[in-house]
């Protein structure tokens, strides 16, 4: 990332996720649950986050785990992009193999489906590729 920001002059932008004690987020986008038995807001989509995202050129995805947060995190981008301009999905680039769904041996194995989950984001237009492709 320094050297990013050096040869781009670019800042690295840290977006936290989480912050709400009332609902999980595996999305950094988004919480699960929005609103509370009562239907009272309790968070909120991440709306301004995800217009700085869309108003990239390239968005380059990689992170743990593959088989949920990550997943999640593209599909509530993949939402956003459908409702606003399917086209963009094309300019989106999820790294492969800089992610790894969770696996516990002997007990549960997420690779089907995050394997599964990614031909969706492929099939929708996003790029699957390796970190050595270019």
């Amino acid at each position: 990332m320094f050297f990013h920001n050096l040869a781009r002059g670019s800042q690295t932008h840290f977006e936290l996720k989480g912050s709400n004690p009332l609902t999980e987020n595996y999305s950094v986008l988004q919480p699960e649950v929005l609103s509370d038995q009562q239907e009272r807001a309790i968070a909120h989509k991440n709306t301004v986050f995800l217009q700085k995202l869309l108003s990239f050129d390239r968005i380059i995805i990689a992170g743990q785990a593959k088989s949920h947060c990550v997943a999640w995190t593209i599909d509530d981008l993949l939402t956003e992009i459908q409702t606003t301009d399917p086209t963009l999905a094309q300019k989106v680039y999820l790294l492969e193999d800089c992610m790894s769904p969770v696996v516990v041996p002997g007990v549960v194995d997420f690779t089907d489906h995050s394997i599964a989950t990614f031909q969706r984001f492929a099939h929708a237009g996003m790029q699957v590729i390796r970190s050595t492709d270019w």
